[in-house]
Order: C-alpha cells, then structure tokens, then sequence
C-alpha cells in the first residue's frame, strides 16, 4: 500500500510575511539596523551622526542625523519596499556610489520593530513623524523637529520571537553595534560619530579629526604612534590609510579594516594583497593591522553580490591584489629608509625626568602635588591620565583629546594601547597626622605613578624607548668577529648603536636563500624516495594536478599518476621532510584553487617555509661558536637583502642605540 504526499499549491505571499523574510537578509542582529541607519544618514549628507541604543539594540535604537531630510511624500516612499533615490534604472548598478540603493532597509525594520521617523527639510516650516508597529502603518503627522532626520526602532523583534532568541548576550551584541559605527567613522573623515549605550557616552569624534586622529580615539595613542601613512596609485586604483609597522601586530585579523569607495567591506584579494606586503616581515600566526581606503571608477566593482552589501567582487581580483601589495610593501620600504635618516634624539619625548635637587627641603617634597592630580575631575566622562605634569601618551594632543568617551567600550573590542596607565591604589597621607617635635616631617607616600623625582625611577613609556627595536632596513660593516653572549645572540658595536643577532634565525635564513636559489635554478639535488608517497585527491583536483606537474617539479617533488584520482611522490628535495610533503601538495593544490589569485611566488615562499629541513640544519640557540664561525655567519649576515627576518618572519636582528643605553643611565631625559 502506498500513501502520497500532497503537493502544497503556488501562491503569492503576503506583503507581511515577505517583508519578514527581507528582514531576515537584511535584518542579522541589532548591529544591522545600526549600519543601515548611519548609512542612510551619510547618503543623506550628514556632518554629525548620534547613535543611541539601550540593551544593545535589543530595546532601543536611535540614529540622529543632520542631513538634507525628507519631505512628507519622501518620507512615506521610503518606507515601502524597494523605494530609493539612488537609482534609476539596471544601468545605474554599475555606477553606484551611494551606500544603500536597494530601497529595501527601512521597510525590512519597520516590520519587525515599533518604527519611527522624524523627518524635516531646511526650507521646511515643520517636520513629519511616522510611526509603523511591525510593519502597520499607525499615524502621520506634522511636529516641530529640526532639520535632519531621526529614525527610533523600539523593540527589535518583538513579533518575531524566534528571531530574538538567537541573538548573543549584551557584550556580544553591543560590540558589534559600535563596530559597525566605528568603521563608518573611520572611512568618513568630515563626519563627527557618537555612540551612547545606555545614556553613556562610548564614542565621540569629532568631525575634524583626521584618519590617524580617529585610530588613536579608537584605539589608543600607542597604537597610533606605531602606524605609518599610506597613499599611492597603480593600475586604476588610489589607495590610502594607514598600517603598522611589521612590529604591531594581531593574533587574528580583526584590525585589518578595508573600504572600497568609502565602504567598508569584505574582499580576500585586498586581505591577501595587504599581507602580503607584509611577506617576510611578521611572524607566521600573526597578521598586520591597517586601516585601507581604496577607490576606483564604480564600474570596476560590484557590490550588489551580498545582501547586506559587506562583500565585493572586482572586475580583475588579479589586479586588485597587485595593487594593494604593491603600495603597502613601498610605504613600509620609505618608513624604514626615513628611520635612517631620523636621529633616535628627534622622536617625541613622553615624560621629562629631572632629579630632584638634593637641597630641596623635605616640607616642600611633602606638599609637592602634581597640577594633574590636583585639577583631576571626578567625573566619569572625563578621559583618565595618569597623575603627570606632563599629557599622557594614551590622550591625543590634537584637537580631538577632548573625546573621552571611548575607553568604556566593551570587553569584545581588543585592548586600544598595551600601556594604559594603571591607577594608583596607595593611601592618601592623613591631612590631621601630628608631626613629631624632635624632628622634620616625614614625607608622605606618594603613589607609585607620581614618584617621578627619584633617581633611577623609568616611565613605562621611556621603556618603550629603551627596549631594542628590530632591524628592517640594509645593514653593513661589520667585520670583526663578534662576541657571542648566552651561546645565542652575537653582539655587534657600531658607532652609536649595539647590533644584536639572533645566530639560529640567521644561519637558517641563509639556509633557507641558498635552497631558494637551488630551487630558482634548478640545480637542487633530487632524492628518490624508496617507498613512494601515494597521495589521493579529490576528483575536482585531478585536471589540476595533471596540469601542474611542471610546477611541483619546480617546487622540488616529482609527481606520477597513479590510477583514478591517485598520484605518487616518487622523488623530492634533497632538503624536504618526507613526513611534511603529503601536506605540502595539498597546500599547493588549495593554492592553485585560488585561480586568479593564485602566486607562484608565495607558493615557493610557503613551500619551503613548511617543509625545508633549513630549520633543523641550523645552529641552534645555546650551541657555542667558534670566533670563524661567528666571523663565518657575520659575512653571510652581508650578503642578505632586507627584511633580516628568518623564514617563519621572526627579526634576524635589532639595535640598540646610544640614544636608549643613555637613557636607561638617566643621562639624558
């Protein structure tokens, strides 16, 4: 006996329920919402933007504009699906240069949120307010506003009670409601953002504050300090912004922010272009930061391929890449040839340290307070520095240190300085404490922050300044056989400085160049292997392999079809570990997956970075040297080209200057 299912008929879905389904593409998180809004206020040609929330989103968002605003007739189309005055016509797609154009964001709120907009017009007597409960329109009416726009959504999901479930906790979602007002503020210099949680203020910057003024608000001075500006041409596309130095890094790459026409977006040939102008200069399992603007003619770009509008597609990726890696790769090359030509003496100076006189009297060093800690408001909207007659490195010294508010953000954001000052919990000495006739007053403790007249004490950020630096740029002169110290590092004077090699990062760069060189040539030494690898792929990837034989062999392995979707390693780099080349291969094949992206270059790098013996043939921290063979490594040290990094990008070597050992002997401040 056979049953048979019924067959559901086509119909039409209600305008409701097709609005709740946009929301659901467009609609995410409360985050959402909050970038829609502030995009629709920068497409409205907004100075200033305030964002409020309550609950991070879940109970309240609120995003005031002073934009251009909307009539009445205006402001009811907008709320209607697919309504917009960003295009026209299917042409009009390829020259977008607005951030919204779907017509599709306001409609999808208000049908899963108590909705409100209030909208007027400069030339405008009086404003129009209208109110939607989940996607029912309720009242129109005429009130007094200002010019601008101010769209308040209530209750986020308040009909869709699935939806709101799967939402994170608060800290979750608050930080990705000022992500999202961060990367706006960052890619619109001219536009002032704030950002109020819970009636305090998280984030406020000025609408004058440059790019690199808006990174140091976000994320600390120190920060700042450590980036280098950017700005070139090539191929179609301007590029500017500002990177780290190879030293300032991350373990993951939530600092690398990219925007393609003021847009913030997602595009993996500007992730691999970025760091790969890194290649060589940080470490493997860490990734540069940088904040990258490109721009170019609209018709080179789609960005209608997500519906949230994050990712984007470029004509030629290819290209793209180039670009970005190009431009980076040149600004760190002049950041590292200005250093040379800059004495360490011209770098700004944190904090002035002066001896106290000896003769000073102990009545005034026990009234000695410091003008910082004396004047310091209680409040908590005030930006916290460290009790010093002197401005703290974590508060800007532009026009926008006045903007505390950022330093309440939440946990999910990362730390913005690693040398926030820390507050002092010593006691304060009691104002009724009766001195002891036979003798002067004993000084009160001061705290630990504000003890900065005794001798020998160092400020955390004049430690910034002692610790030695890496070496990124060309080095020579060195001839004499160096010292070796802890039968690992081989330490080389120079006329105001002291070189420090590290002599196991830098014998297997040598190692690693001249098997790099073997590999360029084609004069490595081939190994047959006894017992053949046999390595399966995926049917997908067998044209691939078949295709690509010639460039495994470049790579060092000889490839052989054995049958089906089966290959065998019959013979690899007398150099390679045989237990690493399964891997290698699928490495390689992941690579040539990429298309146009792939690079024969980084392929070679990686290769012999995962599966070289460069490491294991070289000499190894603690083994002792003889003064020829530290003579030896020293003339290959003068044969290498920068970046002195060794092949996983750890420094080969750094410096330390006269201008720090004086420092560190207090003999300049």
């Amino acid at each position: 006996m056979s049953t048979s299912t019924a067959i559901a008929s086509v119909r039409v879905l209600p305008e409701d329920v097709a609005n709740k389904i946009a929301a659901g593409e467009v609609v995410e998180r409360p985050a959402s919402v909050v970038k829609e809004l502030v995009e629709n206020a920068l497409d409205a040609g907004a100075g200033r933007i305030t964002v409020r929330v309550v609950a991070a989103g879940r109970r309240l968002i609120e995003v005031i504009d002073d934009g251009h605003g909307m009539s009445e007739q205006n402001a009811l189309l907008a709320i209607e699906r697919h309504a917009t005055s960003k295009i026209r016509s299917a042409e009009d797609l390829e020259d977008v240069t607005t951030m919204g154009f779907r017509g599709e964001a306001l409609a999808s709120i208000a049908s899963v949120s108590r909705f409100e907009l209030v909208t007027r017009r400069a030339k405008d007597d009086s404003g129009t307010r209208i109110r939607i409960d989940g996607g029912i329109l309720r009242d129109v009416e005429q009130i007094g506003s200002r010019p601008g726009t101010r769209i308040t959504v209530n209750r986020l999901y308040f009909n869709t009670p699935v939806r709101a479930k799967f939402l994170k906790g608060l800290t979750t979602e608050l930080g990705h409601c000022i992500d999202a007002v961060q990367r706006h503020a960052l890619a619109r210099t001219g536009v002032g953002f704030q950002f109020i949680h819970n009636d305090k203020m998280l984030l406020d910057i000025p609408a004058h504050a440059s790019l690199k003024e808006r990174v140091a608000l976000i994320w600390g001075l120190n920060f700042a300090r450590d980036m280098v500006e950017i700005s070139g041409e090539q191929a179609g596309f301007r590029l500017h912004g500002v990177v780290g130095r190879p030293g300032l890094t991350r373990s993951v790459r939530s600092h690398q922010f990219f925007f393609m026409n003021h847009r913030p977006v997602i595009n993996r040939s500007l992730q691999y272009g970025f760091e790969d102008g890194y290649r060589g200069l940080v470490t493997i399992g860490r990734h540069p930061i940088g904040v990258l603007m490109l721009e170019t003619h609209p018709r080179y770009v789609d960005v209608n391929i997500h519906p949230a509008k994050r990712e984007i597609r470029f004509r030629d990726e290819r290209v793209a890449r180039d670009a970005v890696r190009d431009i980076v790769r040149q600004a760190l090359a002049e950041d590292q040839a200005s250093i040379v030509t800059t004495p360490e003496v011209a770098r700004p100076q944190q904090a002035q340290l002066t001896p106290e006189p000896p003769s000073a009297p102990p009545e005034v060093e026990a009234n000695k307070v410091s003008p910082a800690v004396a004047t310091a408001p209680s409040s908590a909207t005030e930006t916290p520095v460290p009790p010093t007659p002197t401005p703290p490195p974590t508060a800007p010294t532009s026009p926008v240190e006045a903007t505390p508010p950022t330093r309440e953000a939440p946990s999910t954001v990362e730390e913005r300085s690693p040398q926030t000052p820390e507050t002092s919990t010593m006691p304060e000495p009691e104002p009724n404490a009766a001195p002891v006739p036979t003798a002067k007053p004993t000084p009160a403790p001061e705290p630990v922050a504000q003890q900065h007249d005794l001798p020998g004490f160092v400020e955390k950020h004049d430690i910034e300044r002692i610790i030695p630096e890496a070496v990124y740029r060309p080095v020579g002169g060195m001839t004499d056989a160096p010292l070796q110290v802890f039968d690992t590092y081989l330490l080389v004077p120079g006329d105001d400085r002291l070189l420090i090699i590290d002599q196991h990062a830098l014998h297997e760069r040598l190692n690693y160049d001249g098997l790099v060189s073997e590999l360029e040539d084609n004069t490595y030494e081939s190994q047959q292997l006894a017992v053949p690898i046999v390595i399966e792929v995926a049917p997908s990837q067998v044209r691939l392999v078949e295709t690509n034989l010639q460039l495994f062999r470049d790579v060092g392995i000889e490839l052989e079809p054995f049958g089906g979707n089966t290959f065998q390693v019959t013979a690899i780099c007398h150099l390679y570990e045989d237990g690493k080349v399964r891997d290698l291969v699928y490495h390689i094949l992941d690579e040539l997956g990429q298309g146009d992206l792939f690079d024969r270059g980084q392929v070679l790098s990686d290769t012999l970075r995962l599966a070289t013996r460069a490491c294991k043939a070289s000499v190894r921290a603690g083994d002792p040297l003889t003064p020829q063979e530290r003579r030896g490594l020293l003339e290959g040290f003068e044969r290498l080209r920068p970046p002195y990094t060794c092949p996983h990008g750890r420094p080969i070597i750094v410096e330390l200057t006269q201008n720090q050992m004086e420092k560190s002997f207090r003999r300049i401040q």
